[in-house]
């Protein structure tokens, strides 16, 4: 009687279990539950918690290692007292007892509810406004002005942990004035690469980077970033979380303000050689944007003048005035017009580098006063970020960004003509199904606003640290989200949540690989270290993955497949951020554009005599490329300067050559004749003859094999150059004319094959060489001219 009795305490019991689970299910989506976590987390000053529980545990699990998430959804890390103030840490979050469901999204930061389609797309891409929108509207409804700093934390539930986990935190795009951390569904990449994941809202357009006075500086989203990394530093450890291994991830004006965030004083520990705190960011990744990219950051130089339009429409010109929520309602500022009138993709309302917050040291150097962060960042930049801050960069090529319609460049019409004329010459394609040349305006804007830039800031920023550039080939979804967050492995509550729907293998493949890269940074600082966690061994790398600079190295992933390519994109490098940014300062490269002008005018030229028309020389996309004919004599000088100073160089090298041909005879005519009846001459390198060496013991720089064939010993000879695919590769890039064009003129050492003179002469029937004058070895370290690197 009594085991019958405990027979049925254990059955009630367990149907007791079943049932509240069953009505704790909160939804499903495509075998993935999501129900009421059973556990209750108590954090003293934030009260108790309970989140969802979302279960991977089944077919997810066995194909990709996924294991379960606990998200706590809408935790408010932030407070601001009135509009335009700067936020402060929230401690007492729920003081009462009261155990409080975590388990809805807090409301959106203010912004713009667009209902105009034709309107958005003159600011964004026509895929952003008809595809990508719509699907975003759900998630930015409900908004509160004054109460929207929340966070959303996914916390992967793995048995038996024996230390912390890394802690990433995601820093949403979609520009300045649009967006919120909830579209983005950190669950999937938390359970793949068992870190913790945490999403953001910020404050967005006017509400975050108004710009008032010195004093209101319009920094109120970078304070509300900072306020969030220090939330983390104080309590995520009671999510399992490690405070000493933050990750900032950022993607598009998202990554422009994580390149920000990390240079504030209170961020990375104080600015100078001696660092006063621990910094609050340890690694970070950037999407396809930095601060310095064209037209995502300002200085209040450039904005005066609209800042007076906006007071003046407000009818209101002191901050007192705009603090006022009955007078200015939230709906006035939303509704200002912040984009230029010429250019929609242009928003004066963007994050500040001059004043920026919290900077107020003085440069080192007397250099332009203006924007002292960036001159700063070019010759102090480890004196910026955080010390042993490891930094990975991703883009995709083939994503249609917004397009730009201008580049900066020098007042100097003729210089301007240059630059124009070189531009054109260098993104000019022929179109084999139209027969006509066009301009490849896809690929000029990805190189001037993406990669540029990039490259400009990996090269200030490897000086002190290693950086690794991921460069991804896909074109599906407009956004690598899918891809890094893993949303085409799995159903998410995510803006991309039926990715997963249409998503083919490679494209999963090319996620885990993603993820795998960023798991190997985020726990360990280093791509090349496996994170513990890493369990894929189909997808494993053998391959070390080198830094950007000085090799130009990149890591591809393409259809499926990670690779390193060496000298990738080095063209680019040297023409955006040298020759365009010096061109005003540096004599030689006038002259050197001045021949790219020549060779684009022989090429426009022939183009029109075949009355094939060309599309880049319209006025309708840009003014860039209008030629301008009140220079035809200038050119006409530039070509007989050319024309007879290559003249003079052939008649140089012709005189060097004859010499140099005379001097190399040091043999006579009849003691070559004694090698007739010999086999021809092997030469080895030096690794190759010290085998040879092993095996037969000898030593002496040369002998004679039984065949016949003299060995010559390598250190008398020039070793060859073996980087023939690399030069192959680079040749086959957009831009690799004007790569080959500028090796020529700038003062680097290009890979030769030489062969120094050898006497052979005959003593005593044996035959004997060596070298009339000995060499040491010559390595030629890259195939890149020393200019670009």
């Amino acid at each position: 009687m009594f085991y019958l009795l405990i027979i049925v305490i254990y059955f009630n019991h367990h149907l007791l279990l079943h049932t509240t689970s069953a009505s704790s299910l909160l939804f499903t989506l495509d075998n993935v539950r999501y129900s009421l976590s059973d556990r209750v987390l108590t954090i003293p000053k934030l009260g108790a918690l309970r989140g969802i529980h979302i279960d991977y545990e089944n077919e997810y699990y066995k194909k990709y290692n996924l294991v379960n998430i606990e998200a706590f959804l809408g935790l408010q890390y932030g407070l601001y007292h009135g509009r335009f103030e700067p936020s402060k840490e929230r401690f007492e979050l729920h003081p009462t007892t009261k155990v409080n469901k975590q388990i809805y999204f807090g409301p959106a930061c203010a912004q713009y509810i667009w209902t105009n389609q034709s309107e958005l797309i003159r600011i964004r891409t026509e895929n952003f406004a008809k595809q990508y929108y719509p699907k975003l509207l759900k998630y930015i409804q409900k908004q509160n002005e004054q109460q929207c700093l929340y966070m959303n934390i996914y916390q992967p539930q793995i048995k038996n942990l024996k230390e912390p986990l890394p802690v990433l935190l995601f820093i949403h795009g979609d520009g300045y004035d649009i967006g919120t951390g909830a579209a983005f569904d950190g669950a999937i990449f938390a359970s793949y690469t068992k870190a913790i994941v945490v999403t953001i809202n910020y404050r967005l357009g006017p509400f975050g980077f108004l710009y008032l006075s010195r004093e209101n500086k319009g920094d109120y989203a970078l304070h509300d970033i900072y306020t969030s990394l220090h939330w983390l530093k104080n309590y995520v450890t009671n999510f399992n979380g490690d405070p000493d291994r933050i990750t900032l991830y950022g993607t598009g004006s998202g990554a422009v303000l994580a390149s920000l965030v990390v240079m504030l004083e209170t961020v990375n520990g104080g600015t100078g050689t001696i660092k006063r705190r621990k910094s609050l960011v340890h690694r970070l990744i950037l999407n396809d944007q930095t601060f310095l990219s064209p037209y995502m950051t300002s200085i209040v130089n450039e904005i005066s003048s609209y800042q007076r339009d906006i007071l003046s429409d407000l009818s209101c010109s002191t901050l007192l005035c705009l603090r006022n929520e009955s007078l200015i309602k939230t709906k006035d500022l939303l509704e200002l017009n912040t984009y230029s009138k010429n250019y929609g993709y242009i928003n004066y309302i963007k994050p500040l580098e001059y004043p920026f917050p919290f900077f107020n040291s003085f440069l080192d150097t007397k250099i332009d006063h203006i924007n002292s962060l960036r001159m700063k960042f070019y010759h102090q930049s480890n004196t910026l970020l955080p010390e042993n801050l490891h930094i990975l960069l991703t883009i995709s090529s083939s994503i249609n960004h917004s397009l730009f319609q201008e580049i900066n460049i020098n007042n100097n019409n003729n210089r301007n003509n240059i630059i124009e004329d070189l531009i054109n010459y260098a993104y000019t394609k022929w179109n084999i199904k139209t027969n006509e040349y066009y301009f490849d305006k896809y690929l000029f804007n990805y190189h001037q606003q993406i990669l540029g830039p990039l490259l400009k800031y990996s090269k200030y920023v490897s000086n002190d640290r290693n950086i690794h550039i991921l460069e991804r080939y896909s074109n599906k979804y407009q956004s690598e989200l899918p891809y890094t967050f893993g949303y085409v492995l799995a159903p998410s509550m995510s803006v991309f949540n039926d990715t997963y729907l249409n998503a083919d293998e490679n494209e999963r493949i090319e996620s885990m690989k993603s993820m795998d890269l960023f798991a190997n940074l985020i726990h360990n600082g280093d791509i090349n270290i496996k994170s513990p966690y890493h369990q894929n061994i189909q997808y494993e790398s053998i391959e070390k993955w080198h830094p950007v600079f000085p090799e130009f190295n990149f890591i591809l992933l393409k259809n499926g497949n990670l690779s390193q390519v060496r000298g990738y994109h080095a063209e680019v490098h040297y023409l955006f951020n040298n020759i365009i940014v010096n061109h005003s300062e540096n004599s030689f490269d006038i002259n050197l554009l001045n021949t790219w002008k020549t060779l684009y005018d022989v090429s426009h030229k022939k183009n029109q005599s075949t009355n094939i028309y060309s599309s880049l020389l319209t006025r309708q996309f840009s003014p860039l490329f209008d030629s301008n004919n009140n220079n035809n004599i200038n050119n006409q000088k530039y070509i007989f300067i050319l024309a007879l100073s290559t003249f003079i160089l052939l008649i140089v090298n012709l005189c060097i050559c004859i010499i140099l041909s005379r001097r190399g005879q040091g043999c006579r005519k009849r003691e070559y004749n004694c090698l007739n009846d010999h086999k021809q001459l092997n030469l080895v390198n030096q690794s190759e003859q010290h085998k040879h060496q092993q095996r037969h013991g000898g030593s002496s720089p040369s002998s004679t094999n039984s065949n016949g064939t003299i060995t010559i010993d390598s250190t008398q000879q020039l070793i060859v150059n073996t980087n023939s695919n690399e030069q192959e590769h680079h040749s086959s890039s957009p831009l690799s004319s004007l790569l080959c064009t500028t090796n020529s003129s700038i003062n680097s050492t290009s890979p030769i094959d030489v062969l120094h003179p050898i006497n052979i002469t005959k003593k005593n029937g044996i035959l004997k060489c060596s070298s009339i004058k000995k060499t040491s070895v010559l390595v030629v370290a890259s195939s890149l001219p020393e200019a670009i690197v």
